[in-house]
C-alpha cells in the first residue's frame, strides 16, 4: 500500500513538471511577435521578443545614426507592426530671412519645426506641414498670426436650361431671371511674417438661397421654307444690302464664274465659304457665290433683279441659316 502511495506521488509530480513545462513553452511562443522593419529602401520581416524598438532594430543589425529617426505603424511593439527608419538628410531652413542646412531625420516637415522647438499653432510652413522631408529640400518657417473678418458673400443665381424645340438652335429666351443667393460667412485670415497667406473658413450662414435662372435653349434643326423643311447647321445675324445683277464687272458673271441672279449672293468668303447654301427669310434659299469689296466680316450683299426693289431693301439686319 505505502508502495502505491509513493508511485502516485511520482506520478503527480511527473505530470505538474510536464504540464509547467508545456505552460512555459506556450507562453514562451505565444510572446514571439511578427513585424517588419523597412529601412534603406528595403523590408526586412523579424519575429521578436523585444517590446523596445531599438532593441528590434538591434536584433536585426540596423544601427542608427545621432540624427536617424524611426516611427511605429502601432502605439508599441505589437504582432504586426511596422518598424519605418528615417536616415537623416541635408535640409535647407529658412527662418527670418537666414538660411542654413542642417541634418534631420524627421519624416515630415511639421516633424522637423518642432525638432527646431517651434510650435505647430505659432508658425507656416513652406511646404506644409503635413510633406515628407527629402534630401535637398528647403524649408521656411514663417511666424503666424490671425484675424477673424465677418463677410457678405452673394452667390450667382444657378443657370437652369431647358431645351424648347418651338425654338431654333442657338436661340435663348429667359423663362425666370433668377436671383441671387447671401451667405454670412465668418473668416479666419492666416498672416505668414506679417503677409496673407491662406483663409479658412469658420462659420458660414445662408441668408439667402439663390433662385435659378431659367433659359428655354431651342434645339429645332429644321427651318420652312418654299421648298419645305430644311435642317440647317447655324443662324447668323447679318448686315444686308442688296444689289442688281449688272453690277460690278458689268457682264453680271459673280465671283465663282456663274451668272448672277436672284438667289445669288455676295459673301467674305472667310465668314461664308463660297458655295454655301443658304436660306434667308423674305428672299428665299441663296447661294453664297460671288464675293465684294465692301463685303467683309459678317455682311451680306444679296442680289435682285429690279432696281426699285434694291433701292427699297436698302440695308438692314437680317437672319441667315445656313443650310446642311
Amino acid at each position: 500500500m505505502r508502495q502505491m502511495k509513493v508511485n502516485r506521488h511520482k506520478m503527480l509530480s511527473v505530470f505538474l513538471a510536464l504540464f509547467t513545462v508545456l505552460l512555459l513553452a506556450t507562453g514562451f511562443t505565444f510572446a514571439y511577435k511578427n513585424v517588419q522593419i523597412e529601412a534603406d529602401g528595403t523590408m526586412l520581416p523579424l519575429k521578436t521578443l523585444h517590446n523596445h524598438p531599438r532593441d528590434v532594430l538591434a536584433q536585426a543589425n540596423i544601427e542608427l545614426g545621432p540624427q536617424d529617426q524611426y516611427r511605429l505603424s502601432t502605439t508599441a511593439v505589437a504582432d504586426g507592426t511596422t518598424i519605418r527608419v528615417h536616415r537623416a538628410v541635408p535640409v535647407t531652413v529658412v527662418r527670418q530671412g537666414q538660411s542654413e542646412t542642417i541634418s534631420s531625420g524627421q519624416p515630415t516637415v511639421g516633424e522637423l519645426a518642432q525638432s527646431l522647438g517651434y510650435k505647430q499653432e505659432e508658425i507656416v510652413t513652406i511646404p506644409p506641414a503635413a510633406t515628407a522631408v527629402k534630401a535637398g529640400m528647403q524649408v521656411v518657417i514663417k511666424g503666424r498670426s490671425e484675424q477673424i473678418m465677418e463677410q457678405e458673400i452673394e452667390d450667382a443665381a444657378p443657370v437652369i436650361r431647358q431645351a424648347d424645340p418651338t425654338l431654333e438652335k442657338g436661340v435663348e429666351r429667359v423663362e425666370e431671371e433668377g436671383k441671387p443667393g447671401r451667405r454670412h460667412v465668418t473668416l479666419k485670415q492666416i498672416y505668414a511674417d506679417g503677409e496673407e497667406f491662406g483663409t479658412e473658413v469658420l462659420k458660414e450662414t445662408v441668408e439667402e438661397f439663390p433662385q435659378a435662372r431659367v433659359l428655354r435653349v431651342g434645339n429645332r434643326e429644321t427651318v420652312a421654307t418654299s421648298r419645305g423643311d430644311v435642317r440647317f447647321s447655324r443662324v447668323m445675324r447679318m448686315e444686308a444690302t442688296a444689289y442688281l445683277p449688272t453690277d460690278g464687272s458689268g457682264e453680271g458673271i459673280t465671283a465663282s464664274g456663274i451668272r448672277a441672279q436672284h438667289g445669288v449672293v455676295a459673301v467674305d468668303p472667310n465668314v461664308i465659304p463660297l458655295g454655301t447654301r443658304l436660306f434667308i427669310p423674305g428672299y428665299g434659299v441663296a447661294l453664297a457665290a460671288d464675293t465684294g469689296g465692301a463685303i467683309i466680316g459678317n455682311r451680306i450683299d444679296l442680289c435682285v433683279e429690279d432696281y426699285g426693289e434694291a433701292v427699297q431693301f436698302g440695308r438692314r439686319a437680317i437672319k441667315v441659316y445656313v443650310l446642311e
